[in-house]
């Protein structure tokens, strides 16, 4: 029997799984997930785990699908304050939220377009006050603007091209911090409404996808080989594209 293969991709970015057992027959041989009530501390754990490794690969996918040329990579922190609450992410994101208003404002009325955004929470190792990452088209916003307009403390300001290794560092960065046990029922990652998502196709046809896989110049980036229960004898490789658009198109046309 052939293996089940899905490719995930994020512009320049394909990931490709063969997996032995299809979902549809994931679900069947194992009777359907058990109810959240009868679920041990150890499956709630794992169930974390999960969560966190969802979360680092949306990161770097969503990165690649939007921030094609250039971007900015923006660390907004708080000046010390007895009016908030900086440990709580619940208070912090309320101020992230009217910071984005008062943005959104400013970009409109001076016709800069639209926030595109993809962010994290992190906190400070000492103190546990939160600060905020992201990576964001505010290319051409100057850092004092930004910091008038975040209001809160400061900002810092960098602009990076958007290339294999510069996007792995930056998503490195971004992931570092959103296993910690604070974000428990948190959202790991933030971004903007508009963004791209990857395309997440069947390969029906694995020689005719690989064949068309080849003509964007592909370079292999990793890969491994492992069997699990869920999906048995399973292959994975990540692959940076120099142009997808042959296997785009493909795609597209298949669908």
């Amino acid at each position: 029997m052939q293996p089940y293969t899905k490719a995930i991709i994020s512009n320049n970015l394909v990931e490709i799984t063969q997996q032995a057992y299809s979902p549809n027959l994931k679900r069947t041989s194992l009777g359907g997930r058990k109810p959240l009530s009868n679920q041990s501390t150890e499956n709630h754990e794992a169930n974390i785990k999960v969560s966190i490794n969802r979360a680092r690969k949306n990161i770097r996918r969503l990165l690649e699908c939007n921030f094609t040329n250039q971007y900015a990579f923006i660390t907004l922190t708080f000046k010390p304050t007895k009016e908030v609450d900086l440990t709580s992410v619940k208070a912090c994101n309320k101020l992230f939220r009217d910071f984005k208003k008062r943005l959104s404002y400013y970009l409109q009325k001076n016709n800069l377009g639209n926030f595109l955004y993809l962010g994290v929470t992190e906190f400070n190792n000492n103190k546990g006050d939160i600060h905020f990452h992201l990576v964001c088209n505010l290319i051409d916003l100057s850092k004092d603007k930004l910091e008038e307009l975040w209001s809160y403390g400061w900002a810092h300001k960098v602009v990076a091209n958007s290339n294999p290794s510069d996007n792995e560092k930056i998503a490195f960065y971004l992931n570092k911090g959103i296993s910690d046990q604070r974000l428990n029922g948190h959202k790991r990652y933030f971004k903007s409404q508009n963004l791209r998502e990857p395309i997440i196709h069947e390969v029906e046809n694995p020689s005719d996808f690989y064949s068309h896989l080849d003509k964007c110049k592909p370079c292999l980036k990793g890969g491994e080989t492992y069997h699990s229960p869920y999906t048995g004898e399973t292959k994975y490789e990540q692959y940076y594209l120099e142009d997808s658009k042959e296997l785009i198109n493909y795609v597209q046309d298949v669908q």
